[in-house]
């Protein structure tokens, strides 16, 4: 009967009995790791996703493999811990995979792979008497790749978040510069673009967020965050969040579903109420969507004097308050010059906005303000005499509309 035992029993040429310690088999198969090395290359090279030509060239992989594998035997070899040497290459090798873009899912599976290779490798150098010196090896192997995995993932994951930081610098830079009307160099802009993982030859818009009155920067700053992240899963590339002043904007890939998104994501409840998302034009390509930045800071400042709450304001639809916004002085001349006559009866004033919302029509108007349709027909008859007008459908000229339209927005 044999006792239980940390060593393997090995049958020597003579025929006589002789134990192997599991360290010795362990410092065997140190002459074995160029050879162990190459079949796990073989093993997860283009097995692995992020393991291919697209992110690395295939000796970038080989000459790692085999350095690894001789830390992780000479540590179960030497009865003894990884070096700080030993850890600090484990935590470079995670370092350069989040530099390369190698999912994080296979840099572990990688370390997995070696263990297994090792493994196999001893259990076949020779059997186990009872078993127990296995189980022993494979727990401090085990141990050792935790180790060398720890140490990976966590220079893994402070890369990428150092780089995400980086790129969303990028990505603020970006959207400041096209917004801010300077000429850009396409090369420049494209290779940007590129860094930050945004295709730049295809249609792009750009949205401004804002909200009427004195609004908590960070009730501002959370819905803004909160517009983000129902976005992003509609979108196939990164969304650019820069700003304009105090105003965010985004850059964003143009697609036919893009203002449903944009409005069931402005509609959310628990943002604020006087919350307008301005929407710039698509442009064919990222870099003269510059234009499109301008349009949508128009369109959020048209919408915020109209008093849009919760919507998104589409650049094309505004185009003459955009006008009079941008033309404040000729704006104020046309005001005075058609309403002037009116202005010393407000009722007057009133009645014209009411009569030409409700299509000319005197009974509807009357419903409209709770008077009389005798009322409303003697107030039209001074509102066209003091305009030196003849019938009430003079009233839909374009300078009227304008004026009443630029009122409306210089009192808000």
């Amino acid at each position: 009967m044999r006792t239980q035992t940390s060593n393997y029993v090995v049958p020597p040429e003579d025929g006589k009995i002789a134990f192997v310690d599991m360290t010795q088999k362990a410092r065997a198969l140190l002459a074995q790791v160029d050879e162990i090395a190459a079949t796990l290359v073989d093993a997860v090279w283009e097995r692995l996703p992020g393991y291919d030509q697209a992110r690395m060239e295939v000796e970038d992989l080989s000459e790692v493999v085999a350095p690894n594998l001789t830390a992780m035997l000479s540590t179960v070899a030497e009865r003894r811990r990884l070096t700080e040497a030993e850890l600090l290459s484990a935590e470079a090798l995670g370092q350069r995979r989040a530099i390369q873009g190698v999912p994080i899912e296979s840099l572990v599976a990688s370390w997995h792979a070696a263990e297994r290779a090792l493994i196999e490798r001893l259990v076949t150098l020779a059997p186990p008497t009872e078993g127990y010196g296995l189980a022993e090896l494979v727990q401090k192997l085990a141990a050792v790749t935790d180790s060398m995995i720890e140490s990976s993932t966590d220079a893994y994951r402070r890369t990428r978040n150092e780089a995400a930081a980086h790129l969303d610098q990028i990505a603020t830079d970006l959207v400041s510069r096209l917004a801010g009307g300077e000429p850009l160099d396409p090369a420049d802009v494209e290779e940007r673009a590129r860094l930050v993982g945004v295709p730049a030859q295809v249609p792009h818009r750009a949205a401004a967020i804002g909200t009427a009155g004195d609004t908590d920067p960070l009730a501002l700053a959370k819905a803004q965050r909160t517009l983000l992240d129902t976005l992003r899963p509609r979108l196939r590339s990164r969304i650019l969040a820069g700003s304009k002043g105090s105003t965010m904007l985004l850059v964003l890939a143009d697609g036919p579903w893009l203002d449903e998104a944009l409005a069931r994501a402005a509609g959310r409840p628990g943002l604020p109420a006087g919350l307008v998302v301005g929407l710039g034009e698509p442009r064919p390509r990222l870099g003269e969507v510059g234009g499109s930045c301008r349009e949508a800071l128009s369109a959020l400042e048209a919408g915020l004097r109209m008093g849009a709450g919760r919507a998104v304001v589409h650049f094309r639809r505004v185009i003459p308050e955009v006008l009079l916004i941008d033309n404040p002085l000729d704006a104020r001349r046309l005001v005075d010059t058609v309403l002037t006559p009116l202005r010393p009866s407000p009722a007057l004033v009133e009645t014209l906005r009411a009569h030409l919302s409700c299509g000319l029509s005197v009974r509807l108007t009357a419903q409209r303000l709770a008077v009389h349709e005798n009322t409303v027909s003697y107030r039209l008859r001074r509102i066209l005499q003091l305009l030196g007008l003849n019938t009430a459908s003079e009233l839909l000229r374009p300078d009227i509309l304008l004026a009443l339209r630029a009122d409306e927005l210089d009192r808000t």
